[in-house]
């Protein structure tokens, strides 16, 4: 009689084991599309009556090609923002047929000269030029405007980047305080555990981090210098224009020294200005660092080339060549150009509104002044030499147009890369729905084999109560 009722607690214990089984690969199944799903698994002990004495529920975990996906994840999304903001850079410039427009309007300008060089007193020439001239003037001064867009965007964009780490490091903080009286319900907890995967790493693309798994179930995140962004609270993160803070109950840190990659780091590479600080300091050699830094100063240094005066060594500045020729009367005396920076740079109001002619005397002058290798130009991020006006145009493009190739060629590498890693940690991690179809036969099989002990048992039973009887 004992043996009867052993074998019905074992086949009880398989159809509970089969049942757990079953649950948990439906779930799987149910889920199998989601990019943070884990394969779960179970694992039951039964002890010599068939009772089940201690369930484990696991989750398939790669920690090593997890944290492989993490870094990837952060270099990704900081050579994705970079890339955004150098394709808005290109479109600023507005690149047709490989030629910004500021480099057309260089080259329209310089000829309209040489043309007007060749029949001075042709009316039509002179309003060319001074057309072409506005155009070159209000070219430069919109792109100077638009530099200044971009880095609004920027910090717009670093504020909303914030808003939404602090939420990510929030919700984090409250998984792992979950976690702790979730941990011994099983399959509820590997659920939990999965979502703050994918919390983590949405978070990675903010910024590098690393985890430590505590023993209570919890997740600890540090940057990789070791900063604390959630253990025992969440840190809280702000900018203040030039920095960003960390902020741990009343301690507030700079952290800009500990972010190199992920979407905050870029924002804020793009961002510094190295000549605030003090004492200030030279321009970055990295291209991509300091952009809104060296934008401004290259277009200013450029616009200055053209209303300062002849630099030592240097052959006669094109404000020189055009002031110092005699004016008759009704031409403008001086100051083609008024203004000194992008920003103001502008032609001369009465040569616009035609109260006043181009000096003629000057025209041959600062055609050859145009022309004349020899100038250089110093700007951060930018040293040429023996270089002309149009050449200082076509470097000052041509070196971003550079910086943006080399890093779309980055971030399609960085892309790439975490495509084919995060396959390979789904495919070692994640749900296999052969596998599980495979798994669910199996259970079929098992079910059988219980139930099938069961009608033996109870058919044995019925046998014995009715010699009994």
């Amino acid at each position: 009689m004992s043996s009867l009722f052993s074998a019905l607690n074992s086949a009880t214990a398989g159809l509970r084991t089969v049942q757990t089984n079953v649950k948990l690969v439906s779930d799987n199944i149910a889920r199998a599309d989601d990019p943070n799903r884990t394969r779960h698994t179970v694992q039951q002990m039964v002890d010599g009556s068939g009772q089940v004495i201690n369930t484990q529920y696991r989750r398939e975990v790669d920690t090593a090609l997890l944290g492989q996906v993490q870094d990837l994840t952060s270099r990704d999304g900081g050579s994705a923002v970079q890339s955004a903001y150098m394709q808005q850079l290109g479109d600023l410039l507005r690149t047709t047929n490989g030629t910004p427009l500021i480099n057309s309007y260089a080259d329209k300008f310089q000829a309209a000269w040489s043309t007007l060089a060749a029949s001075p007193e042709n009316e039509t020439a002179q309003y060319q030029l001074v057309q072409s001239a506005d155009n070159f003037a209000r070219e430069i001064r919109r792109v100077s405007e638009g530099v200044e867009q971009m880095d609004r965007a920027m910090t717009t964009d670093m504020d909303n980047s914030l808003t939404k780490v602090n939420g990510l490091l929030k919700d984090i903080n409250q998984i792992n305080n979950d976690m702790v009286s979730l941990k011994s319900q099983g399959a509820a907890g590997n659920e939990v555990a999965d979502k703050r995967d994918g919390l983590i790493r949405e978070l990675s693309g903010y910024m590098s981090i690393r985890t430590v798994e505590r023993p209570d179930g919890r997740v600890a995140l540090f940057s990789p210098t070791g900063l604390a962004l959630v253990d025992a609270e969440p840190a809280k993160l702000s900018f203040d224009g030039g920095n960003i803070n960390l902020q741990v109950g009343n301690n507030v840190t700079s952290i800009n020294n500990h972010l190199n990659d992920g979407k905050l780091g870029a924002l804020l590479k793009m961002r510094q200005d190295g000549s605030q600080s003090d004492p200030p300091k030279p321009a970055s050699g990295d291209p991509t660092a300091e952009v809104i830094r060296k934008l401004r100063s290259q277009l200013d240094q450029f616009a200055s080339a053209f209303t300062s005066a002849t630099k030592p060594g240097e052959p006669t500045s094109f404000r020189d060549a055009y002031d110092n020729a005699t004016a008759k009367d009704g031409e403008q005396s001086d100051q083609f150009f008024t203004g000194s920076d992008r920003f103001t740079i502008s032609v001369n109001a009465k040569l616009l509104d035609n109260t006043a002619k181009v000096k003629r005397l000057s025209i041959d002058g600062v055609t050859d002044a145009l022309k004349a290798p020899g100038r250089n130009l110093t700007a951060d991020g930018l040293n040429l030499t023996d270089t002309t006006y149009s050449g200082m145009a076509s470097a000052i493009t041509g070196t971003w147009m550079g910086t943006a190739k080399s890093i779309n060629d980055k971030q399609a590498a960085d892309k790439s890369s975490l495509q084919l890693l995060t396959e390979r940690y789904h495919s070692n991690t994640g749900v296999n729905i052969d596998e599980e179809i495979a798994n669910l036969q199996q259970l079929q099989t098992s079910y059988q084999a219980s139930a099938r002990v069961m009608q033996v048992a109870n058919a044995m039973y019925d046998a014995l109560e009715a010699v009994v009887r």
